[in-house]
């Protein structure tokens, strides 16, 4: 009797230790074991094309996925200035467990004749097993393009299952205080993590101070972070500096330096000149942390 005890005591252990894990594989969060991400499966699914071309027909673009579904390999013949090309593609997670797009890049193409825009895809965001996403290139030829050329490029998917720490835009900052205004656009940190950071901010900083609810620290942030045309220097620094202080706060600058600087260091230069009114300083400052805001890109 006590052996058959034990022996369930045992297989209800194992079932429960068995939820526990699968639990955090799923749970979509930031700190997802590693032993859960073995399968990890994003790929291009389609891909069409078309262009601006109506009567004439000079131009073509076509695209194929590739073999291992990470990439896209698009090519434009016969292009002349003004054709316009689209490329739209779907991105599926084929795998059993949510994963992380870093980003969607377009890699190998000559840039003094091309200008390619890409829309819908939205870096540092998860996609969940079976969730497809749509995108869309708009590629603009221009006037330095060849006769008669061939121009290729190529669009892949950077994923991992957890993401990957690096500094994020001023850009992304800015979207992130939007969307948690306007309630519209896709949030990637919660409001109440955003709100956590300005406070510790406002705990650290000599030069920014946050007050008041969540919705006008929210103002607040996103008011210098997005200073108007023709703004000062000052200003400008003060943007910069605040991507800065967030990236730090959120943990996104662990092992990056920029001209032997760490985050901090250069925080507190930036600091240093604003406090003191080093006005000479402001534009060294504020490339130094504008700079860093843009390290660990692919």
């Amino acid at each position: 009797m006590k052996n058959k005890l034990f022996a369930t005591l045992i297989i209800t252990m194992i079932t429960l230790s068995t939820i526990g894990y699968s639990y955090a594989c799923w749970n979509g969060g930031i700190h997802i074991n590693p032993r859960c991400c073995c399968n990890c499966d994003v790929k291009f699914t389609t891909v069409t094309t078309y262009d601006n071309e109506i009567e004439k027909d000079v131009a073509d673009v076509y695209a194929q996925i590739t073999n291992d579904g990470n990439s896209i390999n698009a090519y434009i013949t016969n292009a002349y200035p003004c054709y316009e090309a689209y490329v739209n593609f779907t991105i599926k997670n084929k795998g059993n467990k949510p994963a992380h797009i870093d980003e969607v890049t377009i890699e190998d193409y000559d840039k003094t004749a091309l200008e390619i825009e890409m829309t819908n895809i939205i870096a540092c965001t998860w996609i969940s097993p079976s969730e497809t996403i749509n995108g869309q290139l708009t590629i603009h030829i221009l006037q330095e393009a060849k006769q008669n050329w061939q121009y290729t490029f190529q669009i892949k998917i950077h994923i991992t299952c957890q993401p990957r720490c690096h500094p994020r835009t001023i850009g992304f900052w800015k979207h992130q205080f939007r969307a948690a205004l306007c309630r519209i656009n896709k949030l990637h940190i919660p409001k109440e993590k955003l709100e956590g950071y300005l406070n510790q901010i406002t705990s650290q900083s000599d030069v920014f101070e946050f007050t008041g609810t969540q919705r006008e620290k929210f103002h607040q942030a996103l008011d210098i972070l997005k200073p108007p045309r023709r703004s000062s220097m000052e200003a400008k620094l003060k943007a910069q500096l605040l991507a800065l202080w967030l990236n730090y706060i959120a943990g996104w600058t662990e092992g990056y330096k920029l001209e032997g600087k760490t985050a901090p260091q250069i925080i507190h230069g930036s600091e240093n000149a604003l406090t003191h009114h080093y006005t000479s300083q402001y534009e060294y400052w504020k490339d130094l942390c504008d700079r860093f805001n843009n390290l660990g890109g692919w």
